[in-house]
Formats: structure tokens, C-alpha cells, sequence
């Protein structure tokens, strides 16, 4: 879906930030009039929300119910238009609504080519494999990189001594798992232009979620909580290979990479946090008997799927709430990862490995990690954002490798270079 405008929003802080958001929609929910003809996943009233990673950023996290919202299910759109104390009027067409995005070349969907340039989400679950593609080289202090000028937050150098620093406390028995994340300040001479970002996002990386909604654009393979019917459904994602020459793993080494005892080690801690959580929101919990990999773009994947079935009254947002910050963001155990975090990497995260999502009026919704991301910070400037789980086997060269593969979605974006 893409969305334009806002015709009601909420901004909370705090540790009460999500359950604000939570009934301050709620109420709203309860005064609207709601005609929905469609009766579609995401027709009707719904909230788009972004939500900071910590209690403390000095972020605010928002829930906004947009102006108009153009929806796409199974090649059928819907328009859904809100009012503001009046009735709202349906224009004769979408696209007077939704003006095409700039295109550097023909495309068949809609949506792609009409993303606004307010705030937008689009996306699916992911659900497949797409090419592999090629993970940056290792990124000097300040690079030019085509027109972009980069700026790491450290050398590699000095990444790799945070991790050897994080590695240390996990021996010392302070934590199992902890996620160190780096930075990359990219200024680019030219203005940024959110709809094209998302535009080419959505084309490059297709079974990623892709959202650019206030300050944060992305394309996010990990989706924390998705509701429908009473069911929930979590991707959980952690152990990565970076893949390189635009290729994919051999599949020796893709057996290597499910079995190595580091890799699912990370990914059965990122697990347990999610359905150790779930336990006081729902029941009948279903996992996957093994961890499968997934293969996106410059990184494959240990992933498994997790569905349970939600107790009564459930959100899609109490979920959501629930799960933040997983392991697969922060660490285990949560409290003692997010205080190494705080000890090694005190720059707040904002809107970084927070949910980023949406909800309808009766709670279902899809609330994705914000991932592959950005924060846009300024006409002509983004700050990218990714991290990697350490636990006590990790190799720091290898874990700041895998951190700069996850800034290449953005990059590429940036850039305007394709994946695959």
C-alpha cells in the first residue's frame, strides 16, 4: 500500500509509547464512521506508526491515520479516502491523488509507480528468494562513493575493537548475544527524494517489506508481527553470509552455513525471545522444526517462521510491543544486551530495528523491523544504519563484513544502482 498525508496523528514517548499509540487509535476507532465497500486486508481505517528502538530516544514515535490510502491485493487496487470533520470526497481517479513517482523506467505496478512523496509504506511478507547480489568492500573512513559522500561513525579498526569489546562481556558471562549496529553518514549533491528511494526499493528487493514513513525509509526482510484472523504471524532472521559477485552461496557452503554451531547458536537465541514472549499473547505455537535459509540480495539467512493463535483482544501493535526489541536487534538476555549497547554504542538508535507498520481499526496489522534502513536527516543527507549479533564464536573482521552487506540496499537505492 502507499499512503498520503495525515489527517489524525499521535506522538508518545516513553516506555508507554506504544500502549498510548495503542488508545489513542483505539478511541479514535470508536468516533469514526467507517464506509468500507472493499472489505480488504488494510481497507477501511487504518494508522501507519513508527516507533523508536528505545524508552529514552528523544524521537517521539508516531501513529498517523493518512488523508488516502491506495491499496493493492491480488492485482485489484483500492482508494480509501478519510475526512476531517466532513465527509470525504473520492476523486475521479486515484491518480489524481497519487501522482506517479519519477520514473527511470516503465513499470506494470501501480503502487510502485505511486508513491507520494508524504508519508508511505509498501510491501508483503517476505515469502521467496530473489538473486543474490554483491556486499560492499570494506568502506574507508570517508569514501566517495559515485556522487555520495560517505562517513562511517569508525573505522574499521575501531569497529572491530566494539565488537572484540562486546565479545569480551559475553565471555564474562554479562550476556549471550548482544548487536552492535554501525553508521554511515551519505550526503549526496543533489536533493534526496523519498519516492524515489521507495521506488526503487520496491523494484529491487521485492519480497522485502519496503516503508519510508517520517524520518525512516527501508527495506526490511524481517517482519515482527503480523495479524490476521486471530492468527499472528513472525519471521525471525539472524546468522547471515554475505554473498558476493551478485551470485549465491554454493550449496556445500550453504549446508556450512545452516549447520555452523555460531550461526544457529545466534539464530536459536533470536527465536526463544520471540516465542518466549509470545507465550502471555497467544497459545498453540507453531516453529519451524528447522531453520531455513533465506536468500536476499547480498545476504542469505538462517530464518524461521513463527504462528501462533492470539488471544482475545490482541493487537497487532500489543505484539509488536511485546517482541521489541527481539534478539535478533538487541541481544540476550534483552536488559543486559541493551546495557552493553548503551555502554558501546551510545548514539540513540531512533527509529532504527523499530516496529514500522500499520494497523486497521480492529487491531490487524503488519508491524515490520525497520531494517536496511535510513534515517533521512536532512535534504541532502541520510544516515544508514546496520548491525550484526555477536555471540561468543563471532570474528570481528567477519561481523564488520557482514554489517557493511547490510548497508548495500540503501546504498544501491542511493545510488541508483539494481540489485541481482
Amino acid at each position: 500500500m502507499v499512503a498520503l498525508g495525515s489527517a489524525w496523528s499521535v506522538r508518545t514517548t516513553g516506555e508507554q509509547r506504544f500502549a498510548a499509540a495503542r488508545a489513542a487509535f483505539t478511541q479514535l476507532a470508536a468516533r469514526a464512521r467507517v464506509d468500507d465497500e472493499v472489505r480488504a486486508r488494510a481497507s477501511g481505517l487504518i494508522a501507519l506508526g513508527s516507533f523508536s528502538y528505545a524508552a529514552s530516544s528523544p524521537r517521539p514515535s508516531r501513529l498517523t491515520v493518512p488523508q488516502a490510502v491506495l491499496g493493492v491485493i491480488e492485482g485489484e487496487a483500492f482508494l480509501t479516502v478519510v475526512g476531517i470533520e466532513e465527509e470525504p470526497t473520492l476523486p475521479d481517479s486515484w491518480q489524481d491523488l497519487f501522482p506517479a513517482a519519477p520514473a527511470e523506467e516503465e513499470s506494470d505496478d501501480a503502487a510502485a509507480r505511486a508513491v507520494p512523496t508524504g508519508a508511505a509504506s509498501s510491501g508483503t511478507v517476505p515469502s521467496g528468494a530473489v538473486p543474490s547480489g554483491t556486499p560492499p568492500p570494506g568502506t574507508p573512513p570517508s569514501a566517495h562513493t559515485g556522487e555520495l559522500t560517505l562517513e562511517p561513525a569508525h573505522t574499521p579498526a575501531e569497529y572491530q575493537q566494539l565488537v572484540r569489546e562486546a565479545i569480551a562481556r559475553i565471555r564474562d558471562g554479562q550476556a549471550h548475544k548482544v548487536v552492535l549496529s554501525e553508521r554511515i553518514t551519505a550526503t549526496s549533491p543533489q536533493s534526496l527524494d523519498p519516492a524515489l528511494l521507495v521506488t526503487r526499493l520496491a523494484r529491487a528487493y521485492p519480497s522485502t517489506w519496503v516503508y519510508f514513513l517520517d524520518d525512516v525509509v527501508g527495506a526490511s526482510p524481517e517482519m515482527l508481527a503480523q495479524t490476521q484472523d486471530g492468527r499472528v504471524f513472525s519471521r525471525v532472521l539472524a546468522g547471515s553470509r554475505p554473498v558476493a559477485d551478485d551470485g549465491e552461496l554454493e550449496e556445500a557452503d550453504r549446508r556450512a552455513f545452516r549447520t555452523d554451531a555460531k550461526e544457529r547458536s545466534e539464530h536459536l537465541y533470536a527465536v526463544e525471545s520471540v516465542t518466549s514472549r509470545l507465550e502471555d499473547l497467544a497459545a498453540q505455537l507453531e516453529v519451524s522444526p528447522e531453520p531455513f535459509v533465506l536468500r536476499l540480495p547480498g545476504l542469505e539467512h538462517l530464518a524461521s517462521d513463527v504462528s501462533a493463535q492470539l488471544r482475545a483482544g490482541v493487537t497487532s501493535l500489543d505484539v509488536a510491543a511485546r517482541l521489541h526489541p527481539s534478539a535478533a536487534v538487541s541481544g540476550t538476555s534483552r536488559e543486559q544486551a541493551d546495557q552493553i549497547i548503551a555502554a558501546l554504542e551510545p548514539a540513540d538508535r531512533g527509529g532504527y530495528a523499530s516496529p514500522v507498520g500499520w494497523m486497521d481499526a480492529r487491531g490487524d496489522g503488519q508491524w515490520a523491523i525497520a531494517l536496511r534502513m535510513a534515517h533521512l536527516t536532512g535534504e541532502r543527507e541520510a544516515v544508514l544504519q546496520a548491525g550484526g549479533g555477536l555471540v561468543e564464536a563471532s570474528d570481528p573482521v567477519a561481523e564488520h563484513a557482514e554489517v557493511l552487506a547490510k548497508t548495500r540496499p540503501m546504498l544501491r537505492a542511493l545510488r541508483g544502482d539494481r540489485a541481482g
